[in-house]
Formats: C-alpha cells, sequence, structure tokens
C-alpha cells in the first residue's frame, strides 16, 4: 500500500514538474497569443473601414515622421487664387451649405499687432452645424474636442498657400461604428468641410 502511495506520490511531482517546465518554456507563447487573440476580437468590433483608416494615416506617419501631418487633409490653392479669393468662396459654399460660420482667428495678423513684425499668412475658420455637434457629443463627449470643424489657410515658408482641415476619418470610422443617423450626420459633415475646402482652393465663387 504505501508502495502505492510513494508511486502516485512520485507521479503528482512529475506531473507538477512537467506543468512547471512547461510554463517556463511556454508560458510567455501562452500570454502573447492570448494578448494576440484579445486584440483580434477588439478589433473585430471596430468599423469594417477601421483598418484601411489606420494604414492610411500610418503611411502617412511614415512618410512624414509628423503626426499632425498624418491626421490632416491638405488642398493647395490654385494659381491665380488670392487668400481673399478662397476665404470670399469658403464663407460662400459654407452659406450655399447651411453651415454656420462661427469664428475667424486671423493668428499672423495679431502676432503682427503684438510684435511690429510681418509673419506668414495663418488664418483659422471655424463652422459648425449645431445641431450634429450636439448628436456628436450625445454619443461621446470627447467629440467635443473635434468641434467646431475647422479649416487653417496658411503660407507656407517658398510662399504658397494651403487649406488644411483634420481628416475626419479617424473620427468617423476609428471605432465602432457609430449609430445609423449619427454616421449619415457625421459623413454629410466631411462631405460639407471637404466641398468647402475644394471650392476654396479653387476659387469657385
Amino acid at each position: 500500500m504505501n508502495f502505492i502511495r510513494n508511486i502516485l506520490a512520485l507521479i503528482g511531482l512529475i506531473v507538477l514538474v512537467g506543468a512547471a517546465w512547461a510554463y517556463v518554456k511556454y508560458g510567455s507563447m501562452l500570454n502573447q497569443m492570448t494578448t494576440m487573440l484579445a486584440e483580434q476580437a477588439a478589433l473585430e468590433q471596430l468599423d469594417p473601414k477601421a483598418k484601411e483608416t489606420f494604414m492610411n494615416m500610418w503611411n502617412k506617419l511614415k512618410e512624414t515622421g509628423n503626426s499632425a501631418d498624418a491626421t490632416v487633409v491638405k488642398y493647395p490653392l490654385a494659381d491665380g487664387v488670392t487668400p481673399a479669393d478662397a476665404e470670399q468662396s469658403m464663407k460662400m459654399v459654407a452659406n450655399e451649405h447651411n453651415i454656420k460660420a462661427v469664428g475667424e482667428l486671423p493668428l499672423s495678423e495679431q502676432v503682427k499687432l503684438e510684435t511690429g513684425q510681418d509673419q506668414r499668412f495663418l488664418k483659422i475658420f471655424q463652422f459648425c452645424n449645431p445641431q450634429t455637434a450636439m448628436k456628436m457629443v450625445d454619443y461621446s463627449d470627447a467629440y467635443s474636442a473635434y468641434l467646431p470643424c475647422r479649416i487653417a489657410m496658411v503660407q507656407d515658408k517658398q510662399g504658397k498657400y494651403n487649406l488644411y482641415s483634420l481628416d475626419m476619418d479617424m473620427m468617423i470610422y476609428g471605432g465602432k461604428t457609430l449609430p445609423p443617423d449619427l454616421l449619415a450626420e457625421s459623413k454629410k459633415v466631411q462631405e460639407i468641410i471637404t466641398d468647402i475646402m475644394k471650392r476654396g482652393a479653387a476659387g469657385d465663387f
């Protein structure tokens, strides 16, 4: 009887030692697999366009090395289009789409007043659809940081003018799919801002 107990105890010890050895040897691998499966499950909950959105951002980041460049859209002003032309056009297009121009920040002008020195042109234009804005914040308070929609007109160091705005794909597609009504409204706002920028850059009155 004692012999059998000893044999069973030895078998138990061998099993414990084997389990410990397997954990030491493969534990990190198992942890990695568990983590990968959890990450895969999380990714599957995101919008179908999330992967494409993040890849586009990653490619821009690799190209420029600048996170700001990776998260914006840019439209150069066409030859012969002045900043005044672009501004007038953007305001006209915004009015066509019934989106409110809610503010302007003439930053280069302000800095010139403060320093007495000429500056590269920099002006920020702000647009907003109040009802859509409230729906976005109702969905997540963090969306308030994206409001209002901003378009910057910047004179680069070579003297050319460009329009910049945040790439709204990240906001629209970068997480779980938005509720249908909010998704439709967000895409509409993106279309409007894109139209304002394209026609502003073209001086389309």
